[in-house]
């Protein structure tokens, strides 16, 4: 290893004589540097020292005749530009060198020429700053090219800044894998919300979700990456353990994955995009489950009848999501490819073409307007309506969308996705004209059934007083069976006849009604159950005393809630009853709140409102009460919402729709 020069004592410079004075007149700027060597011993010359810089310099520069820093500490990006390196060859090969660079860095932005000589243990540096002097030819093409490429450079990383920005604010799980390990480099906030805590970024997918090694999902994965060839599916079930408890719940995926190329076409990773369809599947799955139900049941109670009702099928396959946003304006800013593949033109085409072009004449006001007020509000964009598919067929879409920002806060416009619901809307059409076929069919057979069982109870009623059987115990065994037999099927038909004939007053006009005028009504009906119960029922109308709705199926919902509510009292303590009316968006929500035992609604909730599903057998019912409720909630635009614990009682939060 080359021994460290060691600096000499540097001589000093002349104060007087002809230098001094070329020195102090000269337009040029001049330093003279001393150089600085690594101090590990590598003789390698890391810096250099200020030792003197003339008044051109100390203008130019802003810096005082000797300067307490170092040329490394004044300009730390030197080294980046070229500028240390031509100093340290000047010093070191003793010949003199030049150099021209436009440095644009440490606060200076200027054309400098410099020349370097050394001189004994220190090195003379000339240059010149172009700051006030005209550029030339050459010198303003450069610069104005370095200009255009920032320009392009930042232009590139706005549109790289905003696609970011859409693919956080989409709707759906998104997430990038790259190299052959399919490791996440990036997720957006719905991916993150599943994920529920995993660590992702920087980590291979398999060692994410290892429970889905076995899946299938993750070899497609895989394949699109080694293949280049994308994949789209549509309502695939995916089990995994979502909550991080080890049980494996189940969900339902729309996938795409895109291959992601690099400048040269290769693959280097994978776009994962993903849409939970879980509540669309398992809708179609409890309509279905409902239908079948619905059916075995009316089987079993009217054995009599020797005709069945054609089963329902509902098909919802879901289309592949289509991804778009606009602009503050409402104009079009971009639409994905399954969005284009959809109206069957290209992105340029369907910017300036506009979507009112595609938007059914219906519903193009409607769409235009709410889009505006959404828009004009801040609020989430919600809406059905109908577009021109690329063969011309209009097809049903629910689009939703969200605002989108820029870093200041001003509106960048709005972004959101739609999917394709026509089969689901055509299917719920069928299913509302076979319900009401299926009420129809309820309503008459309950009708018909009536009269046969009060003249069976009747017969029977004959046979036990003209008749004694040989023995007595097989009486006291069989005599009350059948009078349970016949009290329960009595029951159901009254049951199945209400539920019919409530559907017919479902359709009849509203009118004001009273909350405590009619909850003393239907109390006076259930004197003798609050009685048993020991029930106190308390009420809290203030918030809207009077509702506009059909005072028939009022009462029906009013009677069957305070009924459930009596017949699932807790024995071991009074009943309790809180019944109160708030309002939530303008809409009016009954509150029915008790005391009694509970039902798990987190596991059961779903069920609770299906025909004939009893989660109690301590009390008399038949499971017809909710359902009926629920299915005048429903027939006038409203929902229910259960709150209940095992225990712990029940609270019922009625929304009454177009009240």
């Amino acid at each position: 290893m080359p021994a460290t020069p060691v600096p000499q004592p540097l001589r000093s410079l002349p104060a007087d004589g002809l230098l001094a004075d070329l020195l102090a007149v000269s337009m040029t700027g001049v330093i003279f540097y001393t150089p600085i060597y690594d101090p590990a011993g590598s003789g390698a010359i890391v810096d250099f020292r200020f030792e003197y810089l003339n008044p051109a310099a100390q203008r130019m520069m802003g810096m005082p005749e000797v300067p307490a820093v170092t040329h490394n500490e004044q300009w730390p990006h030197s080294k980046a530009h070229g500028t240390f390196d031509f100093h340290v060859a000047a010093y070191v090969t003793g010949e003199p060198r030049e150099y021209n660079i436009n440095y644009q860095a440490d606060g200076y932005d200027n054309y400098y020429r410099l020349a370097a000589r050394r001189s004994g243990d220190g090195l003379w540096v000339s240059f010149t700053d172009t700051a006030d002097q005209p550029r030339s030819p050459v010198e303003v093409a450069l610069r104005e090219s370095q200009a255009r490429e920032q320009a392009a450079r930042a232009d590139a990383e706005t549109q790289r800044q905003r696609f970011y920005e859409v693919l956080m604010q989409l709707p759906a799980h998104v997430a990038v894998h790259e190299g052959p390990g399919l490791v996440f480099t990036f997720v957006n906030p719905h991916y993150e919300r599943i994920a529920n805590g995993r660590e992702l970024l920087g980590q291979p997918i398999r060692v994410v979700w290892p429970e889905l090694a076995d899946h299938g999902i993750l070899d497609v994965l895989e394949r699109v990456y080694q293949t280049g060839e994308p994949f789209v599916a549509a309502g695939l079930p995916v089990q995994a353990d979502f909550t991080r408890t080890g049980r494996m719940d189940q969900a339902y995926y729309d996938f795409f994955f895109l291959p992601l190329r690099d400048a040269q076409d290769r693959v280097t990773g994978v776009l994962n995009f993903s849409y939970d369809v879980t509540d669309v599947v398992q809708a179609r799955q409890q309509v279905e489950q409902l239908n079948q139900e619905l059916e075995t049941r009316v089987q079993e109670r009217t054995a009599a009848l020797q005709e069945s009702e054609a089963r329902f099928r509902i098909m919802a396959d879901a289309a592949p999501n289509q991804v778009w946003a606009v602009n503050p304006d409402t104009t079009i800013r971009y639409a994905n490819q399954a969005f284009l593949d959809f109206v069957g033109v290209s992105l340029e085409q369907y910017v300036a073409t506009g979507w009112s072009a595609y938007l059914h004449p219906e519903e193009l006001e409607l769409a235009q307007h709410t889009l505006a007020e959404a828009i004009r509000t801040g609020a989430l964009y919600t809406l059905e309506h109908r577009m021109r598919r690329h063969d011309g067929q209009y097809r049903w879409l629910l689009a939703q969308g969200a605002p989108s920002f820029y870093p200041n806060g001003e509106l960048y416009g709005y972004v959101g996705s739609a999917i394709d619901i026509t089969d689901l809307k055509h299917a719920n059409a069928r299913l509302t004209r076979t319900n009401q076929d299926l009420d129809n069919f309820v309503y008459a057979a309950s009708h018909d059934l009536k009269q046969p069982v009060d003249n069976l109870a009747g017969l029977w009623a004959e046979v036990r007083r003209g008749s004694r059987f040989a023995d007595p115990a097989e009486e006291q065994l069989l005599v009350p069976m059948i009078d349970d037999a016949l009290r329960h099927l009595r029951t159901t038909i009254d049951d199945l006849a209400t539920l019919g004939q409530a559907q017919h007053t479902s359709t009849l006009p509203a009118e004001p009604v009273s909350w405590q005028d009619l909850t003393e009504e239907v109390l006076i009906t259930l004197e003798p159950q609050v009685r048993s119960a020991q029930a106190r029922i308390t009420t809290d109308f203030a918030a809207r005393p009077t509702v506009s709705f059909n005072r028939s199926s009022l009462r029906t919902i009013l009677l069957n809630l305070l009924d459930n509510a009596l017949k699932c009292a807790d024995p071991t303590r009074a009943a309790r009853i809180h019944l109160a009316i708030r309002q939530e968006a303008g809409q009016p929500v009954l509150v029915v709140t008790d005391n009694g035992v509970g039902v798990d609604a987190a596991k059961y909730g779903s069920e609770l409102f299906h025909l004939f599903r009893r989660f109690h057998t301590h009390t008399a019912g038949t499971g017809v009460g909710l359902y009926l409720v629920n299915r005048l909630v429903e027939a006038n635009g409203g929902r229910i919402v259960v709150e209940s614990q095992i225990g712990q009682g029940a609270t019922f939060h009625v929304f009454l729709g177009r009240a």
